[in-house]
């Protein structure tokens, strides 16, 4: 996710054709390309009769911001573990935008800092990067080729800033080619995911479905292979619909911390344009192997 770019040009698949349109046509049209579930696709349980579950975290204790916590709060994919504005972000990540939620899961909430809504905003991140020594937690778990990860999340409401600035994402990271982002999600495109693996070409797609829309909870995976990596959406883990398959894959040896995260945009077209606070909550998170 910190390497996000939007590209000049954007494809749109139809068939078997792909037609390329300039991004700003494209966000004049008020479209976004889209790469729908192939239709031979059926719900499934995706990790198999064989698979163990590795990693585990419902979050129903406070289990982050301290010596050996499984989570930490601060990520070196920002240069000094708290802003990134090289990267369109408005973000200040700060501990205290971490809460655990009414009803079970873990909340990240972004607040504006100060009185502009294209300001500085207080907002949240959880990886399991042992940032600065592990001084503020983060136990260390890394994912590797052929792990399928699980998140259920829900998305942020159309009331934060009549839907604009929003970005939450579920991504790895442990510098360099490391990042493979599993979701992110923009409020001016509600019904839309992004899906990018940055270790090989930046191959990415976008994806349309009606699982996702303000407020909604959904479930995200992807399985990570050497040979591609495919993304899932669902309504419960045992239904769960590869959306995109990219061909690409990671290397063999690749490995890379999570992180689960809430940006506020400086994107153009997506920036805030209220100071009303933005939330997302996470009830799970999983890892098969």
């Amino acid at each position: 996710m910190p390497r996000y770019r939007i590209p000049r040009r954007l494809r749109i698949r139809l068939g078997g054709c792909v037609l390329s349109l300039p991004t700003a046509l494209v966000t004049a049209l008020g479209t976004v390309p889209v790469t729908p579930p192939h239709a031979a696709e059926t719900f499934r349980s995706v990790p198999g009769p064989n698979a163990k579950l590795v990693f585990s975290d419902s979050f129903t204790t406070r289990d982050w911001g301290k010596p050996g916590a499984v989570w930490c709060p601060y990520s070196s994919a920002y240069p000094n573990g708290h802003t990134n504005p090289d990267d369109s972000k408005l973000d200040r990540i700060t501990s205290s935008a971490v809460s655990l939620a009414k009803g079970g899961g873990v909340e990240l909430r972004a607040t504006p800092a100060g009185r502009r809504p294209g300001g500085r905003w207080d907002t949240g991140l959880l990886t399991t990067e042992p940032w600065d020594g592990g001084s503020c937690g983060g136990n260390g778990f890394t994912l590797r080729p052929g792990d399928y990860v699980v998140v259920h999340l829900r998305l942020p409401s159309r009331g934060a800033g009549g839907g604009h600035g929003a970005w939450p994402g579920v991504w790895t990271w442990k510098g360099g080619e490391s990042e493979i982002d599993i979701l992110e999600w923009h409020g001016e495109t509600p019904d839309v995911a992004e899906c990018v693996n940055h270790v090989r070409d930046d191959a990415y797609s976008f994806v349309q479905s009606r699982l996702l829309d303000y407020s909604k909870w959904v479930y995200v995976g992807a399985r990570i292979g050497t040979g591609t990596v495919t993304w899932y959406l669902g309504s419960s883990p045992s239904h769960m619909r590869a959306v995109f398959s990219d061909g690409r894959g990671v290397p063999a040896h690749w490995r890379a911390y999570l992180v689960v995260n809430l940006s506020v945009s400086n994107q153009e077209g997506r920036t805030p344009v209220a100071l009303t606070p933005i939330t997302t909550k996470i009830s799970s998170v999983q890892v098969y192997r």
